[in-house]
């Protein structure tokens, strides 16, 4: 290999690296968060109240409800903007299905089925 001059080819081969680096950081800083389901939280007092935590890009929230025990009809709240819902229910067992999507995106969604034994938490006054 004659006549080959390292020390630009060197170069030339560290420019190209530094901008393949630069393009790398550009699109996974620029990218949005995958769509997952993080965790699921309920509080229970005098309401049943939940909040879904999920990772995604424009996110949506819905919540099905269902009394397991067939006394109460199934509450299906609709996708909103808040990851928050409360419940002014009987007691009784629940099954809770979270769902998360994200707004833009068509078939992005994640969901997660929790069972609650929901008791109202009096206070003593």
């Amino acid at each position: 290999m004659a006549g080959v001059d390292w020390e630009k080819a060197y170069h030339d081969l560290e420019n190209h690296i530094e901008a393949i680096m630069k393009e790398t950081s550009e699109l996974v800083n620029n990218a949005s968060p995958k769509l997952k389901m993080n965790e699921v939280y309920v509080s229970k007092t005098n309401t049943l109240d939940v909040i879904i935590d999920a990772t995604g890009d424009k996110m949506e929230y819905a919540i099905d409800l269902i009394d397991r025990k067939g006394k109460k009809e199934t509450v299906k709240t609709g996708y909103q903007k808040s990851n928050t819902f409360s419940f002014d229910i009987p007691d009784g067992r629940y099954s809770i299905t979270a769902y998360a999507k994200e707004s833009l995106k068509e078939n992005s969604r994640v969901f997660e089925k929790i069972s609650v034994n929901f008791k109202r938490v009096l206070n003593d006054e």
